[in-house]
């Protein structure tokens, strides 16, 4: 396809399906691809978006593969797709069923009740799994409520995949830190002497977001306030504790956009998450506010999704290119969990 083709086609895409259509994109998608989007948001907001949309019968996400796959779980009856089925995500793949099962096994093992809770960055399988286990999902946004109805049922939390996620959400609830166990998946029973599980509040299993994680630290944030005293810094909860405690402020992506939303004039802020998302904010608050990414850093897997793909998606609709598909038994046990969330 050539510079005009894609869109020509998108339109023609439209014209064909009208209503039935719904593109969703990511805040970390490239522009050229979000200018095309019926709704722009973060991962939990783009399956519900999906669910809401009665009329949409195909549901075309520009993001990676869980998103996609969270979408099609609180959609039954509605076709998703994604534009490039290789965007994946480090930081689910880090979590394989087989080796959540294998912890799981040893975890629950002792006298104290425990209870799963899989970040919303996570395979179906995983959500399932925790479904079955009466456990529930979370978002980086309501970690801290979900985390805290785990600990009142009472139980001990077995926090996947993200360890920075738990472990700052951890701190937030003024869980002691000696308290809360690291399960390494690389290391014989996660490294964790089944003595020490007794003796746990939480549980954190040793995954991570290369996005956020080694990428953001410390010292970007103490370099950043130097340059531009007074800024205030807001990193993303998947960042390390040490770098999320050197900006004294964490939020979600959704909370970084309404935070943006309640600055005064002259404000200046530094943002630690993907740089798109940062950049498409600093051109929309120009002249109003400055905002500035504590370090550039890109997600390769979100730019697989391009404007080129998207057309070729839409051209496939009706062959099921791209679609992403979710057993049913795997979708009830996950949305099980999603409800839980949803509730708490």
């Amino acid at each position: 396809m050539n510079a005009i083709e894609p869109a020509a086609v998108i339109r023609r895409a439209r014209g064909r399906y009208g209503r039935r259509l719904l593109i969703l994109a990511h805040h970390y998608q490239a522009d050229e691809v979000v200018a095309h989007a019926d709704f722009v948001g973060d991962s939990l907001e783009l399956a519900r978006r999906a669910a809401r949309e009665k009329e949409a019968e195909f549901i075309v996400l520009c993001g990676v593969h869980f998103m996609a796959e969270t979408a099609a779980i609180l959609s039954p009856g509605k076709k998703v797709y994604i534009p490039d089925p290789q965007a994946g995500c480090p930081l689910a793949d880090s979590a394989p069923m087989d080796a959540v099962s294998r912890a799981w096994e040893l975890i629950a093992r002792g006298d104290r009740p425990i209870t799963p809770i899989t970040y919303v960055n996570s395979s179906a399988r995983l959500k399932a799994f925790c479904g079955n286990h009466e456990g529930a999902v979370c978002t980086s946004a309501n970690a801290s409520r979900v985390v805290s109805w785990a600990l009142q049922k009472p139980s001990v939390p077995f926090f996947v995949p993200d360890m920075n996620l738990g472990l700052n959400t951890a701190r937030a609830l003024g869980i002691d830190s000696g308290r809360v166990l690291m399960w390494d998946p690389g290391l014989p029973d996660g490294g964790i002497s089944p003595g020490a599980l007794g003796n746990a509040d939480m549980v954190v299993w040793k995954g991570w977001c290369p996005v956020h994680y080694p990428s953001f630290t410390r010292e970007d944030v103490e370099r950043l306030k130097r340059m531009r005293p007074g800024i205030r810094v807001v990193m993303h909860p998947e960042s390390s504790p040490d770098t999320v405690e050197a900006s004294g402020e964490a939020g979600s992506t959704s909370q970084m956009l309404s935070i943006i939303d309640t600055l005064p004039q002259g404000s200046v802020l530094g943002l630690g998450t993907e740089t798109t998302m940062v950049r498409r904010a600093a051109r929309a608050m120009r002249g109003r506010v400055e905002i500035m990414p504590v370090r550039e850093v890109f997600c390769e897997d979100m730019a697989k999704i391009t404007v080129e793909k998207l057309a070729d998606t839409l051209m496939g609709l009706e062959t099921d290119k791209g679609r992403v598909q979710v057993p049913e038994e795997v979708a009830f046990l996950a949305r099980k969990a999603l409800d839980v969330m949803l509730r708490v």
